[in-house]
């Protein structure tokens, strides 16, 4: 399958709402995995009051809102009628979505939405209310998981407008799965990932990539039993940055991620590539040569190879 490449607006836009989290498991290059299309049949009803507050809330909530931003990237929300929410994304032509989960308390003023992120057991706390037929209004701008939750909107307060209620999912659509990416991946590969994909995430946030694992804040320690992590910063400019993973065993296997700039028909993007050696060593590849056209592959070093 193609790798679908995300351009700086359209992840500003995320990681102003999911920060790190969202776009670790969300990398700008990414395999998706696809699941099979299924409506969302609604759900019995719940044995309290019908007509309770947060029952209205909910189905208000049903369906897809897009972002009235004109000038903004196409991200939407998708909202279900059992808790789950999907953050949708139209990509290389591509519809694709990421799940998450989400609750609200409507008997506050403006209502409360917990949005939870999988792999973190802290929410994302906002607020939100309806302030029109068809739209609703939510702050986006400052949260993050695991901090206080903003008592009032702010003058950037997001607006979202209401496209469908139905209770299914669009059509074609790729879900991604945050599980896939760790499937049966050795340590090491795991963690050059994470890098990987962190550095995407504090480069569209910094404008630069960071130069130590500290700088990250995503719990990598430089050493592990079996492994020796580094951060290699190229030059002085902001167009690439080196991770390798140096194995400490002789049966153990080295890897270098790559993460650099590249345009995109003609708009700045990110991606982000790992080379993996052909046979076990001490030696991580070699800084790997990035390419110069969008439909190149990065090119990896003599001894090694490139990971899809």
């Amino acid at each position: 399958m193609t790798p679908i490449v995300l351009n700086f607006n359209q992840l500003k836009t995320a990681s102003k709402f999911l920060a790190y989290n969202l776009l670790l498991v969300l990398p700008l290059t990414l395999e998706t995995t696809v699941l099979a299309q299924r409506a969302i049949p609604p759900k019995p009803s719940i044995s309290q009051t019908a007509n309770s507050e947060a029952d209205i809330i909910i189905k208000k909530l049903v369906g897809e809102w897009k972002n009235k931003n004109a000038s903004g990237p196409d991200v939407n929300f998708f909202f279900t009628d059992d808790g789950k929410m999907f953050l949708m994304m139209v990509v290389s032509d591509q519809a694709v979505a990421y799940p998450l989960k989400y609750h609200v308390d409507a008997t506050q003023n403006p209502m409360y939405m917990d949005i939870k992120l999988p792999d973190n057991p802290k929410p994302v706390l906002t607020i939100f209310d309806f302030i029109a037929d068809g739209e609703m209004r939510m702050q986006i701008e400052g949260t993050n998981p695991g901090q206080p939750r903003p008592k009032n909107f702010s003058q950037d307060v997001s607006v979202f407008k209401q496209v469908s209620n139905s209770a299914t999912l669009p059509k074609n659509l790729q879900i991604i799965d945050p599980d896939d990416a760790n499937k049966s991946q050795p340590e090491s590969l795991q963690m050059i990932t994470l890098m990987n994909r962190s550095q995407q995430a504090y480069f569209l946030a910094n404008g630069k990539f960071a130069k130590t694992l500290e700088d990250l804040q995503i719990g990598i320690k430089s050493e592990s039993e079996d492994y020796l992590y580094r951060i290699i910063p190229q030059g002085k400019g902001n167009q690439s940055i080196v991770h390798t993973a140096t194995a400490k065993k002789p049966d153990l296997k080295s890897y270098t991620g790559i993460v650099f700039t590249i345009k995109v028909k003609g708009k700045p993007s990110l991606d982000a590539a790992i080379c993996e050696t052909i046979k076990p060593t001490s030696k991580p590849p070699a800084i790997p040569k990035i390419p110069t056209k969008a439909s190149q592959l990065v090119k990896c070093p003599s001894g090694s190879i490139l990971l899809p």
